[in-house]
């Protein structure tokens, strides 16, 4: 493999697959906009986000082959070019249909970005450096998701929504200038494209990431969801068995049997539950319950940002000289503990006190996250990285989609249940409700309404009451269960390699 220099790498690795996570959830905020223009449903708005999900799980398991066939470089500036054309159509999109489109055009050149970045990066830093030099790679994947929701917020607030896109222009023509001049390229080999499992990847795993995406809108048990997920899980099992028995296959699967890499993989899980349920959880109780906007409740959420990105570089020096063990299972207690500390979360919580911990948890996700993607790279051989890179950002989207339709159905279901047990338990006649309504009625008539009036609004006032306490205890509900998927994980993080990597190469060494 041809050598560059490492920090231009990284330069390039970083620019080039900013956007296309930022991507990903930035449309999230423009959405109701984009209805409006368009006069369009939820259900079809939503469209023009899932689109672009399924088409990265479409394209992604095919860039160990793309990379393979035609070399690193070619492909990762004709994914480029492809999402830049992807970007600017989808700004001058004159309806739904045309919109969703595009983001499939954007999409299927987005997937194969990131496993390219992290492919021609890990091959280019030498291993006694990679934990720093995925560490600071890393940043981009924590900062994109978290501003995204801000960003996209200004933008649709002050601009147009078809700034959310055009945003990608020069970006991207940055990346592809700097990946023309800093990028060596790999040889290109004469190897066949496995159509078959192509084809059954691509229905499996974009099925059952729609399914995923419309679950809690339409619950699991909708016809429609059962139908995705069982064609879902049926072409993914007869992918595994293809994929197993033929001689070139799109993505090696006997990688699993390297037992590193089945432990990284399972921690990835981990990881990304921990990153989604914060990015997921925290803009919905912070909008709908407190009231602040888009553009507030990303920012109050930067705090979680910075933490990771003062803790990341930190966890990569620990990588190189002792291995994952240590910064993972640091990061996942970390996690964890700030994670059941959301629980007491409530509309009175100050700020402050809010982005304390959103700081803390942040330090700890950055400490767990790129160890454990670094250590899934490490632990297969060289000729494996490309297929490696695609298979863990493949679960790595698979892993988000399904934990935030998870965390959305137990919020919905949290909150009808809580709603239930209240509604049984403050009845109009019960102590609580009866001197509650008293001096809600006590305080209306001051303002000078009638006896009536302040009667009804008493009333008013209490169901309101009722439902921001299910809604409340719901989210604290969730954020205990997401602490404990998170304090799970440190029991395989414990088996984890603590040693360093040894220079130029090789299994990690004892610490002496």
């Amino acid at each position: 493999m041809p050598k560059t220099s490492e920090s231009r790498v990284l330069a390039v690795a970083i620019i080039g697959t900013f956007m296309v996570i930022l991507d990903q959830t930035i449309m999230n905020v423009a959405l109701p906009h984009i209805m409006a223009v368009f006069n369009e449903t939820t259900d079809r708005a939503q469209l023009v986000v899932s689109a672009y999900l399924m088409a990265t799980a479409i394209s992604t398991p095919a860039a160990a082959f793309l990379a393979q066939r035609f070399g690193i470089k070619k492909v990762y500036l004709w994914s480029q070019a492809g999402f830049l054309l992807g970007s600017v159509l989808c700004g001058i999109a004159w309806n739904t249909s045309s919109l969703i489109t595009f983001r499939v055009l954007q999409g299927l050149a987005g997937g194969l970005l990131n496993p390219l970045a992290m492919t021609f990066l890990f091959l280019n830093v030498p291993p006694e450096d990679r934990g720093t030099a995925m560490a600071i790679f890393g940043v981009p994947m924590m900062l994109a998701p978290a501003i995204g929701p801000t960003l996209g917020g200004y933008i649709v607030d002050y601009w147009s929504w078809r700034m959310v896109f055009y945003i990608n222009v020069p970006v991207v023509l940055i990346a592809i200038m700097l990946g023309i001049s800093w990028i060596e390229e790999t040889p290109a080999t004469d190897t066949s494209f496995d159509i078959k499992g192509f084809f059954l990847a691509a229905v499996g795993f974009s099925s059952i990431l729609y399914a995923f995406s419309y679950a809690p809108t339409w619950t699991w048990n909708d016809w429609r969801i059962v139908t995705l997920l069982i064609v879902g899980c049926a072409c993914i099992l007869a992918w595994i068995i293809v994929e197993l028995r033929v001689k070139a296959p799109l993505l090696d699967l006997h990688m699993f049997k390297i037992g590193g890499f089945s432990l990284a993989i399972g921690l990835t899980f981990v990881t990304t539950i921990g990153l989604f349920s914060l990015v997921f959880l925290l803009p919905l109780f912070l909008q709908n319950l407190r009231g602040f906007s888009a553009l507030a409740s990303g920012l109050m959420v930067l705090p979680s940002v910075i933490g990771s990105m003062i803790s990341m570089p930190f966890a990569g020096r620990l990588y190189d000289r002792i291995g994952p063990r240590l910064p993972t299972v640091l990061g996942l207690v970390i996690t964890g503990i700030t994670s059941l500390w959301l629980q007491v979360l409530d509309v009175t919580t100050p700020d402050d006190t809010l982005r304390w911990i959103l700081f803390i948890r942040g330090i700890g996700v950055g400490f767990a996250m790129m160890p454990v993607m670094t250590y899934a790279l490490a632990s297969v051989p060289q000729y494996m990285t490309a297929q490696a890179s695609a298979l863990i950002n493949v679960a790595r989207t698979i892993f988000a989609s399904l934990g935030i339709a998870i965390f959305a159905t137990m919020l919905d279901t949290f909150q009808k249940t809580n709603l239930s047990m209240m509604v049984q338990t403050i009845t109009p006649d019960s102590v609580i409700a009866l001197q509650v309504l008293s001096q809600m009625q006590v305080y209306f008539m001051q303002l000078g309404m009638t006896l009536e009036a302040a009667r009804q609004a008493a009333v008013t006032y209490l169901f309101q009451y009722i439902n921001l306490r299910a809604s409340v205890t719901a989210f604290q509900m969730d954020y205990v269960i997401s602490a404990l998927v998170v304090i799970v994980g440190i029991i395989p993080a414990l088996f984890l390699p603590f040693g360093r990597v040894k220079k130029g190469g090789g299994p990690a060494m004892p610490v002496e």
